[in-house]
């Protein structure tokens, strides 16, 4: 090294401890807060060694010499001549540019040029961007932050943040960032809110949640967060809250709460000390700001909405929009058209699912489809059979003999109708397919099967399940197979157990596990409810994705070997059908009020159009569903008949009534159209009930088996989709190459490394232990398992696949499961005999080159320095030694 590049070094240094980016002039982004541009280009032809830049404006040059050189008058006359040569095409924060350093790696000097009067200062080191700042009087709330260092971050994290600030530079009030499931959000979040408030005006920001478990993940988060100027945790820097009651700390830097509990806050409302969690379905409420509020709309700087698909819109969009000068940043997974419309189309980063499985973030799933007849067609209560009738408005439950036969159809299934025999198949199918087709690998032990977390469609059909796979996994822990719904208790804990705890292995959930909970070691993701929503299905497969190393998955997994993916059992066809994406304002119904609600309010007078009109198409609708029975009975306390009551009431809108003002005034036509539910309140009860529902719990019902097993057509999708990829790349790609033409060529670990990585990102499906997978569902008879993680995990595996999939070996069969046989063969076919010491020693290069690919004494060497010592000691030298280890190469990885 020169003594100008090592000077350079320490002077690159000082800038980074600084805060300032080192780039060159190709590299220069304006997106970047504080950047040093090397050979910056100047009129004439000359270059600064370093122009420094802040918020994409000039604002000095840094000369730098080798350490012998004295910083002397030629050189502070080189650097002034440079502060007026700035290009006409740069931007500048003032011209002359105003900051001067000289730096030869041991000394600094520094000198502010508006100050002419003031000589070079020596200083112990560069100042910050925000120190520029202040000396220059630069009125621009950004120009203190320093540049963000990757160090610690994700690309997808860095990209987040610096688009962040860089749009927030440019004027932009609110932004949206997807990151997938797994990208780490909450991590992204702490270091935008850490940078924001300690480099800008910033002084107060709102972190909201939709669910109080996730404020209580997002508080756990903050507190964790050291990637801080001093390392110090984040809670320790700013003060961190959440809202747990009506006052908020007025140090409070970072205030984590949901909406609801904001709202109640801000309105006067008395907090619900009780902390677990509240839904955020709650679209009823009536959401009114008015009078005056506790908050001013100016309290906070920055609010960061936290899983913003879903909680931001309807009747509680006006609290957050009540903040009218707080920038707003959103974060999800599955943003829906009214997510970016609210962040006015800003999406300053796209982080998708897909892109986190290619970087290795997340893992892939594979689809294992259960059908039975029951869940594909329906079926039939027959006529005197026994059913357990629950009426879902009172709960009453009653044992009923079915008068008639009654066909119900699959979307009945679990709504109206629970056959217990079609839940009980599905588990059972379910367990029997676990140590044979899932995870064939594993010691089959049933009280360690992997984590699973159901999704049902309600909370009586979790607690169906519950009850049913406790007979179907008998003698088992209590804490096997537990509910996490709203209705069973202390949800955050439920969730705590279920990540750490060996003994629960099955979770059975709506929707309270759907969103933003992290359960690493979850491998198995089953679908007893079918999902209409695209964000919805992706945040409840979503689960399933993250990683986990091995020694901690065995932690609550004692049998498992890794997790490489993870299966999705559709047992209802949520696979199988297009999702649902919404549109803005079109597919979002408007806040209806309940019937019981409704029928209140006409039974006192309130009889506008919208109210009648609303009664009458719930009266036809109910009448639809309920039977001749039902109908019978409303008719019989309401003395007409649901139907008639209902044209009754559409007509005389139709031919148009007298206009309402209010329930004081007489109103009598409009009274007269109800008097038969408002003069009768066992007719309105019975209303209720009818509307509400039955549920039909079939004693025991039947089901049978259509079909099992993973989807044939994916596989076959995806297979042909690799064998066109290698078929195409042949010829440049060198892996493929000498493989297609079955060459004595090595195939090194380079070599391999990059065809994995060209195949993985061609298509997430293209991993290697994927496609493996893959083929065992077409072939299975000519695919043969792994049977250890260091077998799966060879990187010649790749050779395999190739080979199998260019049809060049009868099966597909890992090297690592072949290498002894081969090994001896060698041994056996080796031109001068080895001696058994020779033997045993070259015997340790076996594992290496299936796990690595063809290799020389020099790879060795790298791994193993004292095995090569031995060798040279025992072949006589380092050329029979290397001969010999390239000739073991060769014969290991050759075709069988």
């Amino acid at each position: 090294m020169t003594p100008e590049q090592k000077a350079r070094e320490i002077i690159n240094r000082m800038l980074n401890d600084s805060g300032w980016e080192i780039v060159n002039r190709d590299n220069y982004s304006p997106r970047l807060s504080a950047v040093a541009i090397e050979e910056g280009i100047l009129k004439g032809n000359l270059e600064a060694d370093y122009l420094l830049f802040i918020n994409g404006k000039a604002i000095g040059v840094l000369e730098a010499k080798k350490e012998e050189y004295q910083l002397s008058n030629v050189v502070m006359e080189q650097a002034e001549r440079y502060v007026s040569r700035l290009p006409s095409w740069c931007s500048y924060w003032y011209q002359p540019l105003p900051i001067v350093y000289l730096s030869n790696g041991k000394e600094i000097l520094f000198k502010n040029i508006n100050n002419p009067n003031e000589d070079y200062a020596s200083v112990s080191r560069i100042h910050s961007p925000r120190e520029i700042a202040k000396i220059l009087g630069i009125e621009d709330d950004y120009a203190g932050l320093p540049a963000l260092q990757k160090k610690g971050l994700r690309d997808c994290q860095y990209e987040a943040i610096t688009e962040l600030e860089s749009n927030f530079r440019l004027g932009q009030s609110r932004a949206l960032m997807v990151l997938a499931t797994g990208a780490g959000k909450t991590f992204t979040a702490c270091m935008a809110a850490y940078r924001l408030l300690s480099y800008t005006p910033i002084k107060r920001v709102l972190f909201l949640v939709d669910r109080n478990n996730l404020g209580r993940q997002a508080e756990g988060e903050f507190g964790t967060f050291r990637l801080t100027e001093t390392g110090e945790p984040f809670n320790t820097i700013f003060t961190t809250e959440r809202l747990k009651s009506s006052n908020i700390p007025k140090d409070a830097n970072v205030v984590i709460s949901t909406i609801q509990r904001l709202f109640a806050l801000l309105t006067g409302q008395e907090l619900d000390h009780n902390d677990n969690d509240e839904s955020n379905v709650d679209d009823d409420k009536v959401v009114q700001l008015g009078g005056k509020l506790n908050l001013p709309p100016d309290f906070f700087d920055l609010i960061i909405i936290d899983e913003c698909h879903r909680s931001i819109y309807g009747n509680w969009r006006q609290v957050l929009e009540y903040f009218n000068s707080a920038k707003m940043v959103g974060l999800t997974a599955t943003p829906a058209p009214e997510t970016l419309a609210f962040f006015n189309n800003n999406l300053i980063v796209n982080y998708t699912l897909e892109k986190s499985i290619a970087d290795g973030i997340n893992v892939d799933y594979r689809v294992y489809r259960i059908k039975t007849q029951a869940t594909e067609n329906g079926g039939a209560i027959k006529e005197g059979e026994n059913v357990k009738q629950i009426t879902k408005y009172s709960g009453k439950t009653e044992d009923v003999k079915m008068s008639e036969e009654k066909n119900y159809t699959r979307t009945e299934l679990n709504r109206s109708i629970v056959n217990p025999s079609q839940i009980k198949l599905i588990l059972e199918t379910y367990r029997d397919a676990i140590y044979t087709e899932l995870y064939a690998e594993r010691e089959p032990q049933l009280e360690y099967i992997p984590k699973t977390l159901i999704f049902a469609l309600n909370d009586a059909h979790a607690s169906n399940i519950v009850r049913i796979a406790k007979e179907i996994f008998p003698n088992q822990n209590e804490n096997f197979i537990q509910k996490i719904t709203y209705s069973a208790g202390d949800s955050n804990q439920l969730i705590r157990s279920f990540r750490n705890d060996k003994d629960f292995r099955i979770a059975v959930t709506v929707t309270l596990v759907a969103t933003g909970t992290d359960v690493k070691p979850l491998e198995v993701v089953m679908f007893m409810r079918d999902v209409e929503s695209d964000a919805l299905y992706t945040q409840m497969k979503g689960r399933g994705v993250r990683t986990i190393g091995d020694e901690q998955l065995r932690n609550v997994t004692p049998n498992a070997i890794s997790k490489d993916l993870f299966f999705l059992v559709d047992a209802v066809g949520v696979t199988e059908h297009e999702m649902q994406v919404t549109r803005p304002g079109t597919d979002i119904p408007p806040p209806n009020m309940s019937l019981r609600i409704l029928l209140e309010r006409i039974t006192h007078g309130d009889l506008p159009d919208d109210n009648l009109r609303l009664l009458a198409s719930r009266l036809s609708r109910i009448n639809v569903k309920s039977d001749d029975k039902q109908r019978q009975e409303f008719t019989d306390l309401a003395g007409i008949e649901m139907k008639d009551l209902a044209i009754q009431i559409f007509d005389a809108l139709e031919a148009g009534l007298e206009p309402f003002v209010d329930a004081n005034q007489p109103n009598l036509t409009r009274k007269g159209l109800v008097t038969s539910l408002t003069h009768n309140p066992k007719a309105r009860q019975y209303l209720l009930v009818l509307n509400a529902g039955f549920i039909d719990i079939l004693q025991p019902g039947e089901d049978t088996l259509i079909e099992k097993g993973f989807s044939i057509e994916e596989a076959r999708n995806t297979t042909k989709a690799f064998e066109e990829y290698i078929t195409a790349h042949k010829d440049e790609i060198e892996a493929l190459r000498i493989i297609y033409n079955n060459t004595d060529e090595p195939i090194t670990y380079e070599m391999l490394k990059d065809l994995r990585e060209k195949l993985i990102h061609s298509s997430n499906k293209f991993n290697p232990i994927l496609l493996w997978n893959t083929y065992s569902i077409l072939d299975p008879a000519h695919v043969v398992s792994f049977r250890s993680k260091d077998e799966k995990d060879a990187l010649t595996n790749i050779i395999q696949l190739v080979r199998f999939a260019f049809k060049k070996v009868p099966e597909l069969r890992s090297l690592s499961s072949m290498a002894a046989s081969r090994f001896e063969l060698w041994c056996g076919q080796n031109q001068r005999p080895l001696t058994d010491t020779q033997k045993e020693i070259i015997r340790n290069v076996v594992n290496y080159i299936v796990a690595n690919g063809s290799c020389t004494m020099n790879d060795i060497k790298e791994e193993d320095k004292p095995l090569v010592v031995q060798m040279i000691g025992n072949f006589g030298s380092p050329d029979a030694v290397n001969i010999a280890i390239i000739s073991l190469s060769q014969f290991i990885l050759k075709a069988a």
